[in-house]
């Protein structure tokens, strides 16, 4: 399948033939492969795997994936390369996660998703 990773500032990764990606699905880790059923679905911050000879790991704040036809697109808010994420980016993000959980006009999703991030930045602290 061909697998497309986009932010709002660029095509962060584009590649073709990849057999398996997983990734962090709102309904929880999804793993998809070439001739997966359609879907649309969100992402919650996490880890999204490219499994080829040698797995590629990136880091999602969220966003929204769609596949079809056997093209992954994959859309986020911020996407970080593994190798790339420092300690000052992870206390950057969470420090921001945790400045959304403590306002009173926070929507549900909003704490709901910045408590997800604590804890899969807290996760990669320990990794």
């Amino acid at each position: 399948m061909q697998v497309d990773i986009i932010t709002p500032e660029k095509i962060f990764f584009t590649k073709k033939n990849i057999p398996m990606v997983t990734i962090p699905a709102i309904e929880g880790q999804m793993g998809v492969l070439d001739d997966h059923l359609p879907i649309i679905t969100f992402l919650k911050p996490g880890m999204i795997k490219i499994g080829e000879k040698e797995n590629q790991y990136f880091f999602t704040t969220g966003g929204v994936v769609d596949f079809k036809s056997n093209f992954l697109s994959i859309l986020c808010q911020e996407i970080y390369s593994l190798e790339d994420l420092s300690d000052k980016k992870i206390k950057e993000l969470s420090d921001r996660a945790k400045k959304k959980t403590e306002k009173i006009n926070s929507s549900d999703k909003d704490i709901f998703l910045s408590f997800t991030l604590l804890d899969e930045l807290k996760a990669l602290q320990v990794k």
